[in-house]
């Protein structure tokens, strides 16, 4: 894809993936993740561990079959869509929707956004790690391991209809965020997944923005290749063109 002159691997690489591990913050009602030891090296001579956890565990890639009824499976994606020259805006000071005006009055605040084609949204913190701490506010009288809801979900920085619709005209072929979901997580139709989704836009969701500045770089996303599935955890970096 690109010649070898112009591959952008020459800057600083960031880490923008949540790590999964019991105390993996999860979205209620979804899977536990567990990791656990079934061979060891003092007993069978090597290291071997049970993984379980849900499609949609810390850092993943939503596929279209996650809302839309024969969508595209998550193994079937285009990755030449999930890698490219990103931009990271910065909404950690608001709360609630964000709508088409306020994206792209942010966008056109920045230069050098010639050949973007993935979005990149940190917003304000919603989620603190803590082992063994307990989920409030969602589902009452659930517990999920490793997550705590600091403020309620409609304070959550989150797509209204006409932003989703602003990303699509815009031409982004993905679009990310470091929260659980890119629809308001009190949504119950999800209509920023459905307007992106059916109009082959990615959504990365629960990436970790917290010490990405704003600005251009070049991103990097490769879900796990898992047949006929909704979605995939996936290892997500950024590349500092400088």
């Amino acid at each position: 894809m690109f010649p070898p002159e112009n591959m952008p691997f020459k800057g600083r690489i960031i880490d923008i993936t949540i790590p999964i591990s019991p105390s993996t913050p999860i979205f209620p009602g979804d899977p536990e993740p567990s990791i656990e030891s079934v061979c060891t090296i003092e007993k069978d001579g090597c290291a071997v561990s049970r993984l379980s956890f849900g499609s949609h565990t810390g850092t993943h890639v939503d596929a279209p079959s996650h809302v839309l009824k024969n969508g595209l499976l998550v193994d079937s994606l285009n990755l030449e869509n999930l890698l490219g020259r990103a931009v990271v805006l910065d909404f950690s000071r608001i709360n609630g929707e964000l709508t088409d005006f306020i994206l792209d009055k942010a966008y056109n605040d920045l230069k050098n956004t010639d050949h973007v084609s993935i979005l990149l949204l940190k917003t304000k913190p919603s989620l603190n790690y803590k082992n063994n701490s307990r989920v409030s506010g969602l589902q009452a009288g659930e517990s999920n391991k490793g997550i705590e809801l600091e403020e309620p979900p409609e304070n959550s920085v989150y797509l209204d209809s006409g932003a989703a619709d602003w990303i699509v005209r815009k031409g982004f072929k993905t679009i990310g965020i470091d929260s659980f979901s890119v629809d308001s997580l009190s949504s119950e139709n999800l209509p920023a997944h459905q307007i992106l989704l059916s109009n082959n836009v990615n959504i990365v969701e629960c990436l970790d923005l917290k010490s990405v500045e704003a600005g251009i770089y070049f991103f990097l996303c490769l879900p796990l290749k898992i047949e006929g599935c909704d979605g995939a955890p996936a290892r997500a970096l950024l590349i500092s063109e400088y």
